[in-house]
């Protein structure tokens, strides 16, 4: 959902409540990892990576909503307090919010990726795209988008949760009543489950790519190393 539709005041809860979802389904993805490795001797990084992002996935992410719109149900009066929809002043100040943001990332367009790479030697070619993915993420991350963008995109799943699960028609949408909680597994794994499954997958091919370049790593450190 777009926080667009939200006033101002709402978007900075959702946003704080992004923050506290982000970095509880970090701590659950390193935990996890960190287990594998230390208690049940799992050495291989696709492995350890792809089961990581699921624990992300099943434990941070869903569940994580899933506690969340039964902290919410428990006052629903304070919910529909809190949660206001957007007047005009405030949709538009968050469209120009948008636009701004998206600006920054159009600094890359003069880049001319198609001349140049692959030729004789495809394998440079693909460590060369994965090392400018890593050195965007990593800029992503040392200019503060990265972060922003992922709050962004989970105080959005919040607000769909509270206003499917807890308070329904009040906000943006026509529903008559909220959808039970007995609903939320079906309901939830059928809208991400897609998105859950490519993060599962992603995450054992980076793993599987980074101990192919380094056999002997068997931690993220020991690659760079």
């Amino acid at each position: 959902m777009s926080l667009a539709r939200l006033a101002a005041g709402s978007r900075g809860i959702l946003r704080l409540h992004g923050w506290l979802l982000m970095a509880w389904a970090v701590t659950v993805g390193l935990a996890t990892s960190a287990a594998l490795l230390h208690v049940a001797g799992v050495h291989s990084l696709a492995l350890r990576y792809a089961v990581g992002a699921g624990a992300i996935y099943f434990i941070g992410f869903v569940a994580g909503g899933w506690v969340y719109a039964r902290w919410w149900n428990q006052s629903r009066e304070a919910a529909r307090a809190e949660l206001q929809h957007a007047d005009a002043a405030d949709a538009l100040a968050y469209s120009e919010q948008e636009e701004r943001i998206r600006k920054r990332f159009r600094w890359g367009e003069w880049l001319d990726f198609g001349a140049g790479w692959g030729g004789d030697d495809p394998l440079s070619a693909l460590i060369t795209v994965v090392m400018l993915l890593a050195l965007a993420a990593f800029a992503l991350l040392a200019l503060g988008y990265f972060p922003l963008l992922a709050t962004e995109a989970l105080a959005g799943f919040l607000a769909e949760v509270v206003l499917e699960f807890v308070i329904g028609a009040v906000i943006a949408r026509r529903v008559l009543a909220p959808r039970s909680l007995d609903d939320y597994w079906e309901v939830m794994l059928r809208k991400t489950g897609v998105a859950g499954l490519a993060l599962v997958i992603a995450a054992g091919l980076v793993g599987w790519l980074l101990q192919t370049l380094q056999p002997e790593a068997v931690t993220l450190f020991q690659v760079f190393r």
